[in-house]
């Protein structure tokens, strides 16, 4: 029996760390809490048949408050320190989009159409404006305006404290297969940097909304939304389509600066001068703005549609 303890102890000496895991051998398994839950909130409580009333536009924050609309039409505020609510409102079309807070209002736009305006902490309305399309993406504040880009290629600018409308920008778009997405747009100067549907680029006057100029960045015959949102980044404008290269255009007259030589899926964002957006493909790819890939790395076999910077 003693020839045979020793013999096993000599074996599991010569078999190394491998021969130790065969036998069951583990290092404790060491916790990685990164987050932990503070509270959590059921916002979808009530199943209606044919319409799930949940919250899909994403969730916004100011003021410790966080907004969130959602498909019944409900929209409510929340304090961000126990979940509770502070007030909620009921509008008469689903809320697909996020809100967006300047100061003490929050603006929040409806799929029938309607923009509207309350006090983040009494939820008071201020006022409301009918734009006759689905409003899908979330309000952008610049100067005193709020711009929404509409379903149905329409981008219109109102005065941010009365809701009087200024402009109305309407694309004709030929190309009857779209993601039906839309860009942030983009203020560089008295210009309004968005992507268009049918391909292209283009630049809209601040104060009419006339068209400045047009680039087309995407040849293929369908899916050629250019609802990558544009960023500027040392004087050029970086924006293309998920089924086209990336773009550097000159914000002045919209020529293409530079073509890089991948395709992004989800929006780029800026780290120490270099680009970091997913692909279709599952990666993340960190690039400079000459287009060469500094690395990349694989982190899902399914596409990247949205990341952020964390930490």
């Amino acid at each position: 029996m003693r020839v045979k303890l020793i013999l096993l102890g000599v074996l599991l000496t010569l078999g190394g760390c491998s021969t130790l895991k065969d036998w069951g051998a583990h290092a404790p398994a060491k916790e990685r809490d990164f987050f932990q839950v503070r509270w959590a909130k059921d916002l979808d409580t009530l199943y209606v048949t044919g319409n799930l009333p949940m919250t899909v536009g994403g969730v916004s924050s100011a003021q410790d408050i966080l907004f969130a609309g959602a498909l019944d039409g409900t929209f409510r505020a929340v304090d961000v320190e126990n979940g509770r609510n502070l007030w909620i409102q009921t509008e008469k079309s689903p809320i697909a989009a996020p809100a967006m807070v300047n100061e003490n209002t929050v603006y929040y736009g409806t799929q029938g159409g309607r923009l509207i305006v309350r006090h983040i902490l009494t939820g008071e309305e201020k006022y409301a404006v009918d734009l006759g399309a689905p409003i899908e993406s979330a309000p952008v504040f610049h100067e005193g305006r709020v711009l929404i880009y509409l379903r149905g290629h329409q981008v219109v600018c109102l005065d941010a404290l009365t809701g009087k409308i200024i402009w109305n920008y309407r694309r004709a778009v030929p190309v009857t297969v779209t993601l039906q997405r839309t860009t942030r747009p983009l203020f560089v100067g008295d210009k309004v940097i968005v992507g268009f549907a049918d391909g292209y680029a283009g630049a809209l006057s601040l104060q009419e909304g006339t068209l400045q100029w047009e680039q087309k960045l995407v040849d293929s015959q369908k899916f050629v939304d250019v609802d990558l949102s544009p960023l500027l980044l040392e004087g050029l404008i970086i924006t293309g389509s998920p089924n086209g290269e990336l773009k550097a255009l000159d914000p002045v007259d919209g020529s293409i600066r530079r073509n890089f030589p991948v395709s992004a899926l989800s929006n780029p964002i800026v780290r120490s001068g270099n680009l970091i957006f997913g692909t279709d493909d599952g990666e993340i790819i960190f690039m400079d703005l000459t287009g060469n890939i500094l690395k990349k790395h694989k982190v899902s076999r399914r596409g990247i549609n949205q990341i952020m910077w964390w930490k």
